[in-house]
């Protein structure tokens, strides 16, 4: 008993020392991807000019769009790929598609974070009105 006494004071002081740290707010990194703001979503009709994947580990990773809006060559972000194909919709350049999304600064760039797109009778939703990402729902995270 008089050995635990001895070391009492020092795991009492590990314990709070542990505690403070886990306690501790974790400075917020530098957002890995825009965020969506509902004060600038537009709702337009326009042509893909081109469509691309940027591959895992990428910041946005998923399927992409570039389209003209209103002279304005944009970067339209639909998703995680792998969330895209489970509807099994196709994009291709050259389709007219209806798009409602979020258009947001980030990086130097102006991006367009699809929330709606509209292709015909198909109606893809990709995030809730407050923007928040569905795919979240769907989409097992990734681990390691």
């Amino acid at each position: 008993m008089k050995q635990f006494l001895k070391f009492a004071p020092a795991l009492a002081l590990a314990l709070i020392a542990s505690s403070v740290a886990i306690a501790a707010p974790a400075k917020d990194p530098a957002p890995a991807e825009p965020k969506y703001d509902t004060a600038t979503v537009i709702d337009v009709t326009a042509t893909i000019s081109a469509v691309r994947e940027v591959a895992k580990g990428q910041a946005m990773a998923g399927l992409h769009f570039d389209m003209t809006i209103n002279g304005e060559n944009l970067d339209v972000y639909v998703g995680p790929t792998e969330f895209v194909k489970i509807f099994e919709v196709n994009f291709n350049k050259g389709d007219s598609i209806h798009l409602i999304g979020s258009k947001v600064k980030w990086q130097d760039a102006t991006v367009v974070l699809a929330r709606d797109i509209i292709m015909g009778t198909v109606t893809l939703s990709l995030r809730d009105n407050a923007g928040e990402p569905l795919w979240k729902f769907f989409l097992k995270p990734s681990v390691g």
